[in-house]
């Protein structure tokens, strides 16, 4: 599909897309950029890493599609640089799970430049970081996000949405602002829910931990992941996880007034709604 690829941050997401870039042959070379010298030494080791690369301009130099993969709150600096130095006609997008902040600042530096930009949000990640835990079948029949905006072309919109699709992953094009909104409810609150849960117990008697079952562990899991990188997502998805929080004590409200009142038909109904909607939630490989 490329001639080249440069991949910014091969961190998870990065090293993963780099792995499954080339099990896939979807291009002739894949570059890489990535800022510690270690990590550059573990890229030259690997299969599927061409070319490592110190420097932005470097790295991007020659490819016609470059992907970000740094945390979100390197992802717009990341974005000013490549918009100054890549070719013409290349097409670059990101792994950043907030969009809005990052799409008014991309549509700001790539006026001038000769490449696109088109905002992605691949639902892949997990709570463990790091190229060690990359895998080329991350993103396997999971979602993806592809953000649309009004100087995006159509070419450019379906060259990104392919890549993803060749990757294995299912597309859906939103705005930006539908996208922030979305994800809010569906990864950003279920990430705060559980960290509230494991602060609530805490406090508590350090021996309960020690006689939870599985069902804690399974509610707790993603508690795990990199508390800073957290920090940055929920502070640039702000109004739109305050709004999701909102909503999330209104339904909590409802369950409270039912144990107040012992009214329980309004507690079956409340728990049969949660049932059936978590039912509905079982992708292909999980049946």
């Amino acid at each position: 599909m490329f001639n080249q690829i440069t991949i910014i941050g091969p961190g998870l997401l990065g090293t993963s897309l780099g792995m499954a870039i080339k099990a896939k042959d979807l291009a002739k070379k894949i570059n890489v950029w990535a800022r510690r010298p270690e990590v550059r030494e573990a890229c030259r080791r690997t299969d599927w890493c061409d070319a490592d690369h110190s420097e932005i301009p470097e790295a991007v130099k020659g490819s016609d599609f470059v992907v970000v993969c740094t945390p979100v709150r390197h992802i717009k600096a990341v974005l000013a640089k490549i918009a100054k130095v890549a070719s013409s006609g290349c097409v670059v997008t990101d792994v950043g799970s907030v969009k809005g902040a990052i799409c008014q600042a991309a549509d700001k530096v790539f006026t001038a430049s000769k490449a696109t930009f088109v905002g992605s949000h691949p639902m892949a990640g997990s709570e463990k970081a790091g190229m060690e835990n990359a895998s080329p079948g991350l993103f396997d029949e999971r979602p993806c996000f592809v953000t649309s905006g009004k100087d995006i072309s159509v070419e450019s919109l379906e060259l990104v949405s392919n890549f993803w699709q060749a990757i294995g992953m299912s597309v859906t094009i939103t705005t930006p602002n539908e996208h922030d909104e979305i994800v809010a409810h569906l990864s950003h609150l279920p990430h705060a829910l559980a960290s509230g849960l494991c602060h609530l117990l805490g406090k508590k008697s350090p021996t309960w931990g020690k006689l939870a079952g599985q069902g804690l562990r399974d509610t707790t899991r993603i508690a795990s992941g990199n508390p800073q990188l957290w920090e940055e997502i929920f502070l640039l998805n702000r109004e739109s996880l305050l709004l999701a929080l909102q909503s999330f004590e209104e339904t909590c409200g409802l369950l409270r007034e039912a144990l107040h009142t012992k009214n329980d038909s309004e507690i079956r109904s409340w728990l049969n709604a949660g049932k059936e909607y978590r039912d509905e939630l079982k992708r292909p490989k999980d049946t």
